[in-house]
Order: structure tokens, then C-alpha cells, then sequence
């Protein structure tokens, strides 16, 4: 799945004392569409244009979007370039430009990795679920892949989910750092959620 590390998250990890195995880490399941913002368009062209109003992002920031329908190239984690109020421009995290591969037809949100650092940066509104700490952690190396036991979230209700955000869980949710955030689809019906992690539930870069 789809997956990447908030920028703060990487400072923290090397900086501050962040540790995934010793710290409480939670899943909480997302409503994408009530935390992050809208995109309107994605030009076929290169780079790929995204249209979104206020964005508020600077060039050189990481962003994840996902959910744009058409122009399927502009999904995924980039670096916005030639920032102007309402549009950015697509760069791979290698810093080379984004070519578009069909027709902007609908959709799209984007997420600011760069700029959220603590659960409070996640609306209560886009909340769907969340787990119990998670167990039996590890990260391997040296691909730095953080792995854990499978999570089953019960009771289960509200709006769709599209993602998964790990945060390290420290009581008060102003000072609960934001880790990462992977991309997974379900439909809550008021039974449980299991979140797998078989395959890892991201890596750290």
C-alpha cells in the first residue's frame, strides 16, 4: 500500500527521542475527504499543474495525493514546485518533473507530510477508528520497513475511510506526533476493521 512518513516525524526520530518500539503507537482510520484538501484539476501535461484553492504549500514540501480520477500520474507522494496561491507543480522526490497521463476528470485530495505534526493537525470530523496500542513492533533494516501485529478496530461507523495514520499515542493529542499515513479503503458497517500488517505498515523515507 501506498504509504509515507511525515516530514517532522524523520527530525523527531533522529532528534528528539522518538522511538516506534517503545512508544504507544495507534492506527487511527481517516475520512480523507474532511482532512485534506481538495484538489479541482491536474493538467496533462509535463509537469502535471494541480489545482488547489489555498493549498497553502510551499515549494520543495512533500505532499500525498491520491483519490484523482483521469490523470492517474498525479497520485501518489511529491515535492510541489513553482507554488502560486491556488497551483503547484509535480516533482518526484528525486526532484524530476511529473509527466500526466490522461485527461483530469474528477477527484483528488491532498495531504500535507511537511506541515502536520500532532494528532490535533487531524479534524475530530475525519476520525472514524482507532486501535489499541499496537504489539509486537519492529523496524527492519536496513530497508527501515516498521512492522506490527495485525490490529482489529472494533465497531466501526461513520464515513468511508482512505487511510490509515499512525501517531505515537502520549495522552494529550496537541503533543501526540503524527508518524505516517498509508492509503487503505473501508467501508465502516458497524462491525470490526482489521488493519494488516503483514507486509509492513511503512517504510522510512
Amino acid at each position: 500500500m501506498t504509504s509515507a512518513v511525515y516530514g517532522k516525524t524523520l527530525v523527531k526520530l533522529m532528534s528528539t527521542g522518538l522511538n516506534l518500539l517503545t512508544s504507544n503507537i495507534k492506527a487511527l482510520l481517516v475520512d480523507l475527504a474532511d482532512y485534506g484538501a481538495a484538489v479541482t484539476d491536474a493538467t496533462n501535461a509535463t509537469p502535471i499543474v494541480c489545482t488547489s484553492a489555498s493549498h497553502g504549500r510551499s515549494n520543495g514540501q512533500r505532499i500525498l495525493q491520491t483519490g484523482i480520477v483521469g490523470n492517474t500520474a498525479a497520485n501518489g507522494v511529491f515535492i510541489v514546485a513553482n507554488v502560486t496561491t491556488n497551483t503547484y507543480e509535480l516533482q518526484t522526490i528525486a526532484g524530476a518533473n511529473v509527466a500526466g497521463n490522461g485527461a483530469y476528470t474528477s477527484g483528488g485530495v491532498l495531504v500535507k507530510l511537511d506541515e502536520d505534526e500532532f494528532l490535533v493537525s487531524v479534524p475530530s470530523g475525519a476520525r472514524v477508528g482507532v486501535s489499541a496500542n499496537l504489539s509486537s513492533k519492529s523496524v527492519n533494516s536496513p530497508a527501515g520497513v516498521f512492522k506490527a501485529a495485525d490490529v482489529t478496530i472494533s465497531g466501526v461507523t461513520g464515513d468511508p475511510t482512505e487511510a490509515v495514520v499512525y501517531y505515537a499515542d502520549v495522552t494529550d493529542e496537541n503533543d501526540s506526533p503524527l508518524i505516517a499515513i498509508a492509503l487503505a479503503n473501508f467501508t465502516p458497517n458497524g462491525s470490526g476493521a482489521t488493519v494488516q500488517h503483514s507486509n509492513g505498515a511503512f517504510a522510512l523515507a
